[in-house]
């Protein structure tokens, strides 16, 4: 039971840096940062919440490949989301534009 009371006190003190770091300007080292907080948290989670540090080899195999599939499809969607143009279609009105030309 010692063990899982220091695994939460870590867990605590990590979501207390987490909400730290919200506070101090570090620019994009901020979200660097948080990502790293995150993937410790994750890990303690899952090596002694989900008892994977002591299951069978074949456990652990799986964990790592839905972990490896969600990276996946995180890294396919953003590249999706990135590279796509944002166009109006054919049946979409245009918005009229403001000039100084035109009275309100």
């Amino acid at each position: 039971m010692k063990p899982l009371v220091l695994v939460w006190a870590a867990l605590m003190a990590l979501l207390a840096a987490t909400t730290a770091s919200s506070l101090v300007p570090l620019g994009a080292a901020n979200a660097i940062l948080n990502i790293v907080i995150a993937m410790a948290k994750t890990a303690l989670v899952a090596l002694f919440f989900m008892h994977l540090r002591h299951s069978i080899p074949l456990l652990r195999l799986v964990a790592i490949v839905g972990l490896v599939a969600l990276c996946l499809l995180f890294v396919l969607s953003g590249a999706d989301f990135i590279t796509r143009n944002i166009e109006r279609s054919a049946w979409q009105p245009a918005q009229p534009s403001l000039s100084a030309g035109q009275a309100s």
